[in-house]
């Protein structure tokens, strides 16, 4: 096989780096700033704010229970004489 030759670099020009928008460079920023903050806020909340209970409340003894909808027997009706 061939020898491959050495890429010679002109060291007196600059690199040329490829340009981008400077609204793509905005936005990058403020989506990163906003998952930043939201990670933050997320972080403060699971370690500092209380959760609140899911338990449900025991009804106070003071509470009639609701009556029954459909009557378990219902009153028969005789036939009058």
């Amino acid at each position: 096989m061939g020898k491959r030759k050495a890429k010679k670099l002109d060291l007196s020009k600059p690199i040329e780096h490829p340009r981008m928008p400077f609204a793509v460079l905005v936005r990058m920023f403020l989506i990163g700033s906003i998952s930043v903050a939201a990670t933050g806020y997320a972080i403060y909340r699971h370690y500092y704010v209380a959760r609140p209970s899911m338990l449900m409340p025991v009804p106070s003894s003071t509470e009639l229970p609701a009556p029954e909808l459909l009557p378990t027997s219902a009153p028969s009706a005789a036939p009058s004489p």
